[in-house]
């Protein structure tokens, strides 16, 4: 595991940028399956966030960054979105 942290890391290392717990609580919703907007917006409140107009943003800022495409009303992690989860949940385990 530790290997694939550290190819995870060397791959995504020019891509990376700041990012924030509310960008990785998205890009988590979207990996347990909440693909529509409406979807990642209730996901998101279940932990206890109301972005209300900045979900909008939020997602285009991971769009732009590579992290989320959009095809039509549906929202898809991408392979570097994948990549980024497992580092940080490397990162967070205990």
């Amino acid at each position: 595991m530790e290997r694939e942290v550290v190819e995870s890391v060397r791959r995504l290392r020019d891509k990376i940028v700041k990012i924030d717990i509310i960008d990785v609580i998205i890009l988590r919703c979207l990996s347990e399956g909440a693909n529509r907007y409406s979807e990642v917006e209730m996901c998101v409140e279940k932990y206890g966030i109301t972005l209300r107009n900045a979900l909008a943003n939020r997602l285009l800022k991971l769009r732009e960054r590579g992290y989320v495409t959009r095809d039509d009303t549906v929202y898809v992690l991408t392979d570097d979105g994948r990549e980024l989860l497992k580092i940080i949940r490397a990162l967070a385990a205990p």
